[in-house]
C-alpha cells in the first residue's frame, strides 16, 4: 500500500496529515508527498514529518496525483488530501475490500470534522463530500480523491487521472473508467474514514463549487455519448436556489429554522453558473472529446487479461 497526497501550499496541515497517514494500524509502506508549486514551507515539513516528496511544479491536482502513484512500487495505491486527517484503522480498512479481485476502487467516508459555521453546517446538509452520497450516485458511483484506493494495474491499465481535467472532476472520471473501461469493480467502506478540516467562511463553498461546476462541464462532454449518461439539468434547475430565494426565506423564518442554508444555496447556484462557464472553457481550450464505447473492450482487456476462471463482472451497460 502507497500513500499519495498531492499539496499546494499546505503548511498549516501537513504535518498533521503525514503523521496521520503514518500512524496507522496498518502503516503504509510508501507515502508521498507532491508538493504542487507550493511558495511556503510545505514541502520541507513534509519531509521533516517523515514523508517522500516528490515535485509537480505545473499546478494540477490531477498532474500531481499522477507523479505520485507514478513514482510508487506498491500494488494498491491509496489518496488523501493535506486537508484531511485519516483516522488510525484507515488504511487497513480500506485494503480490505482488495481481497476480492473484482474489486478495482475502493472509496472510504469523508466525516466534516468541524460544525463551527454556518457555511460547514450547510456542507453536512446539502451531502457535500458526503462518500455514501457519492456512491449512490445516478450514473456510476464515484469517489473524491480525498479518501480513495485503487489497483495500479488498473491505474496503468487506464492511463490514471485524465489531465484535462483541470480543476476538479478527474476523480468521478477516473472511478467511472475503472468500471466502464477496465471492468472493475467501485466499493464504499464506511469504516476507512478521514476527518475532513474545511474553512469557515461561504467562499470556501462557493469556490470548492465553481470548480466542481467546472469539472462537471469537462465530464458532461467526455460521457455525454456514454449509454445511461443522464440528461444534464437544465438552466431554471440548476438556479433553483437563487429564484426560490424569496419563497424559501419565508418558510425557514415561518418554522424558525436557520436562514443560512437558503442564502448559501443562492450563493452556489451562482458559482454554478461562473464555473459552468470556466468549464466550457477549459472543454474547448483542452479539446475535450467524447468518450466512444470502442475503448471499453481495449482498455478491459489490458487491464484483465482472459482467463477461463475469471469471476469477475463484466462492464456495466447501463
Amino acid at each position: 500500500m502507497s500513500v499519495v497526497v498531492p499539496v499546494l501550499n499546505g503548511r498549516e496541515m501537513v504535518r498533521e496529515c503525514v503523521a496521520a497517514c503514518l500512524d496507522q494500524t496498518r502503516p503504509p509502506d510508501e507515502l508521498f508527498v507532491v508538493d504542487n508549486g507550493s511558495r511556503d514551507d510545505t514541502a520541507t515539513l513534509a519531509r521533516a514529518a517523515g514523508a517522500t516528496v516528490l515535485s509537480e511544479p505545473v499546478q494540477s491536482s490531477f498532474r500531481a496525483r499522477n507523479r505520485g502513484w507514478k513514482s510508487a512500487n506498491a500494488d494498491i495505491i491509496a489518496f488523501t488530501d493535506v486537508d484531511c486527517v485519516p483516522r488510525a484503522n484507515w488504511l487497513a480498512d480500506l485494503t480490505e475490500p482488495f481481497a476480492d479481485p473484482s474489486v478495482a476502487a475502493v472509496g472510504g467516508a469523508i466525516i466534516q470534522a468541524e460544525l463551527k459555521s454556518a457555511a460547514q453546517r450547510w456542507m453536512v446538509e446539502r451531502n457535500f463530500l458526503d462518500q455514501e452520497f457519492n456512491a449512490c450516485a445516478e450514473f456510476l458511483p464515484f469517489f473524491a480523491t480525498a479518501n480513495a484506493a485503487y489497483r495500479r494495474s488498473t491505474l496503468e491499465s487506464i492511463g490514471g487521472f485524465d489531465e484535462a481535467f483541470v480543476v476538479a472532476g478527474g476523480d468521478t472520471d477516473l472511478t467511472w473508467r475503472v468500471q466502464e473501461l477496465a471492468g472493475g469493480r467501485a466499493v464504499y467502506q464506511p469504516d476507512a474514514a478521514v476527518d475532513h478540516f474545511v474553512g469557515t467562511s461561504v467562499t470556501e463553498i462557493t469556490g470548492r463549487w465553481h470548480r466542481y461546476s467546472a469539472g462537471t462541464v469537462v465530464l458532461e462532454r467526455r460521457w455525454s455519448d456514454w449509454p445511461g449518461f443522464p440528461v444534464p439539468p437544465r438552466f431554471l434547475a440548476r438556479t433553483a436556489g437563487l429564484w426560490r430565494l424569496p419563497f424559501s426565506l419565508a418558510n425557514r423564518a415561518r418554522t424558525r429554522r436557520p436562514l443560512s442554508v437558503p442564502l448559501i444555496d443562492a450563493a452556489v447556484a451562482i458559482s454554478t453558473e461562473t464555473g459552468r462557464v470556466r468549464g466550457h472553457v477549459d472543454t474547448w481550450r483542452r479539446g475535450v472529446t467524447p468518450l466512444r464505447l470502442a475503448s471499453r473492450g481495449a482498455v478491459a482487456s489490458r487491464a484483465h487479461p482472459p482467463d477461463e476462471h475469471d469471476s469477475r463482472r463484466a462492464p456495466s451497460t447501463q
